[in-house]
């Protein structure tokens, strides 16, 4: 991402990077981000899914930067990708993917979820937003762990032909700044729009990244798709409840 700060992953605990390794021969690297919702379960956007090979992909989280791993860094391969059944690749409508985790995560300061919003969190107001990943800029700071406080444009403004041009549906966010300083990167697709809701005195998932957009690029502010229209849906497909 680029127009962020360098954090601690204590910060961002659910924050994971999604990991790639298209031949045995390769080295892993990172191809999107995601977020803990539970300790088999990540979230990320439904692009993030289109590998060849399940077995290829890692989950990688606990640690402030890509590079290297610490005593708290916890990683697992991926059981099983579960795709929103009316995805479209093209208008990433239901560009959701839930991850199943091989190994469970084990939950300390550095690696716990994130909550997982109902349809009432639409009606709150947001005291806060971040978006989160690791950044793929060039320089002394790449690969570190970063946060950059957002806000939530309206899909009015978002819409105008000079940005989105009526691309961004009801069910997505629109997010950041219109001049590019303020970005996440391709990499950091499928990554967690985090929304502190003061009433609850916690942060939500609030969407996650669903559109790649070069770094930086003026007029195309972040698209996120919004949680918690999907949450039935993800209760359902994990077979869990949230409260």
């Amino acid at each position: 991402m680029i127009g962020g700060e360098n954090v601690g992953v204590h910060v961002w605990p659910w924050q994971v990077s999604v990991l790639y390794q298209p031949n045995s021969s390769a080295s892993f690297s990172q191809v999107c981000g995601g977020v803990i919702i539970d300790k088999y379960w990540i979230m990320t956007a439904a692009s993030c899914a289109n590998v060849q090979n399940q077995s290829s992909l890692l989950i990688r989280a606990g640690s402030s930067t890509l590079h290297v791993d610490d005593k708290f860094t916890q990683k697992s391969e991926v059981a099983r990708i579960i795709t929103h059944e009316r995805f479209n690749p093209v208008t990433l409508r239901y560009s959701i993917a839930l991850f199943q985790m091989k190994t469970p995560f084990v939950f300390n300061k550095f690696v716990s979820p994130i909550c997982v919003p109902d349809y009432a969190a639409a009606d709150h107001k947001y005291e806060s937003c971040h978006i989160t990943g690791y950044n793929a800029q060039p320089g002394d700071d790449v690969g570190v762990l970063q946060e950059a406080n957002v806000y939530i444009m309206s899909r009015s403004l978002c819409n105008k032909p000079e940005y989105w041009n009526f691309t961004v549906a009801a069910d997505m966010l629109c997010v950041g700044e219109l001049g590019g300083s303020v970005d996440g990167c391709e990499t950091n697709l499928g990554g967690p729009l985090n929304c502190y809701i003061e009433i609850e005195h916690r942060y939500y998932l609030i969407g996650i990244r669903v559109k790649a957009t070069s770094c930086g690029e003026p007029n195309r502010p972040n698209i996120y798709l919004k949680v918690y229209g999907l949450y039935y849906w993800i209760e359902r497909e994990m077979n869990i409840s949230f409260h």
